[in-house]
């Protein structure tokens, strides 16, 4: 991020001045959080997925709801007991690097590293994953759209050693290390214990910008690498269609709102302290859609950051979350908007559902960590469902009748086979571990 962000003082001094949009996100400060229903409870079933073809085919377009791209009717969809969605993007880790001994600890349902995956170095020689000595990560590599491209090589996987090297002056054997669970044990409890999917890829194959927009608006709203323009201020977002529906929305965060991606300050409409999440968590006010984002490699896992520091962030989340008078109402979503340069060995072989005929950014990016955290979460669950960022967006509308922004969401998944609301509700939730600690000498 702090790459981007010198990027867009460059770009400034040049004369190409991204200036920043107003998205018309005003209005949610005179809105209020509507009631949650107290009869939505368990019992609903969600009817089998007949539309997945079509929806490969991209067939749906913009304004499709569920009932058209998933068949589930609309009666069904309210009656769906999840009314707030904490949304937990965090930066720039592959899921091999934080996952990547899942399958030897717990999780046989996820695939393990093959023993013969390896990536060459600038010599030539092979170098495999291997274990981190540190939880602060030397190095951030190149992970725009050019260094993207060439980790992922067209499918082979084998360009990451290389591509850090490059972007940073050091051998880049380090891009091939990997987390184990005495490293991040809240992050493997998570990824145990609660509905994981180990084949969501970034939305595209580049940076932060564009695949938090293919979030946001569906698209990538023009914008390829980080830092030079932003998002067109009359562009339909989900944070619009929410608040046309009554619905409300906040960001939570002490640094960038939306890692920086939408221009916005503390000073903007919707933004709040990580504080005000803690307290809204704790008194049962939350919106309907919180969007919360960490410190910028202090404890949102970009590096150099510690991991330990973000884990531990993510943890205090969880645990005001459970004790919540809204846990039985509440899903979050545990993910990072793309792998950042780091190792993962599964390609993003199937190509994505183009926005529109004028931006046909079809090719996903790099693999990362995907769980969903709830009570209606299948407990110890693995999906191969092929995903990416636009999931997000379809489940949220789902969940709150919103039609799809564009061709992208519209024909995405949405999150259903991660989710159970059979009866009994499975509220009970597991002890978690402490976050992982003494993994950095010297931290950040």
């Amino acid at each position: 991020m702090r790459a981007a962000l010198a990027l867009v003082a460059v770009v400034l001094l040049v004369g190409c001045d991204p200036q920043k949009p107003d998205y018309g996100f005003g209005r949610i400060t005179k809105m209020t959080t509507p009631p949650d229903d107290p009869t939505l409870a368990c019992g609903t079933v969600i009817s089998a997925d007949r539309h997945g073809d079509a929806r490969k085919a991209c067939a749906f377009t913009t304004g499709a709801r569920a009932a058209d791209t998933l068949g589930i009717d609309p009666a069904v969809a309210s009656a769906i007991p999840i009314r707030h969605v904490i949304l937990v993007m965090k930066e720039n880790r592959s899921f091999d690097q934080i996952l990547g001994k899942l399958h030897d600890r717990g999780q046989p349902g996820t695939e393990a590293i093959p023993a013969d995956f390896t990536n060459p170095d600038l010599t030539g020689a092979a170098v495999a994953p291997h274990r981190a000595t540190t939880t602060c990560t030397p190095f951030d590599p190149g992970h725009q759209s050019q260094s993207m491209r060439a980790v992922l090589n067209g499918g082979k996987m084998d360009g990451f050693v290389v591509n850090a090297a490059h972007t940073t002056g050091s051998d880049g054997h380090w891009a091939m290390e990997y987390f184990d669970e005495s490293d991040l044990p809240f992050y493997y409890f998570l990824a145990k214990t609660f509905a994981l999917n180990d084949r969501h890829f970034a939305s595209m194959d580049t940076g932060t910008y564009a695949n938090r927009n293919m979030m946001m608006f569906g698209t990538n709203a023009g914008v390829w690498d980080t830092g030079i323009v932003y998002p067109q201020p009359n562009l339909p977002s989900l944070i619009q269609l929410l608040m046309n529906a009554q619905l409300t929305w906040g960001a939570y965060t002490f640094d960038l709102p939306f890692s920086g991606s939408l221009a916005m300050t503390m000073k903007d409409p919707g933004m709040h302290t990580m504080e005000d999440l803690y307290e809204a968590l704790d008194q049962g006010t939350l919106p309907n859609v919180a969007f919360v984002d960490a410190r910028d490699s202090i404890d949102d896992d970009h590096p150099p950051a510690d991991m330990q520091k973000g884990e531990a962030w993510t943890k205090t989340i969880y645990d005001h979350a459970v004790k919540s008078p809204q846990w039985g109402r509440t899903a979050i979503i545990w993910t990072y908007d793309e792998a950042g340069g780091l190792f993962d060995h599964v390609p993003p072989t199937e190509k994505a559902c183009a926005a529109s005929p004028s931006e046909p950014f079809v090719d996903r990016g790099v693999r990362v960590p995907f769980v969903m955290v709830s009570p209606w979460a299948k407990r110890s669950f693995v999906s191969h469902t092929v995903q990416d960022h636009s999931a997000i967006t379809r489940f949220i509308e789902t969940i709150f009748g919103l039609p799809a922004l564009t061709p992208r969401d519209a024909n995405a998944s949405a999150l259903m086979d991660l989710l159970d609301f059979s009866c009994p509700q499975n509220l009970v939730v597991p002890a978690a571990p402490e976050a992982g600690t003494g993994g950095c000498a010297n931290p950040p």
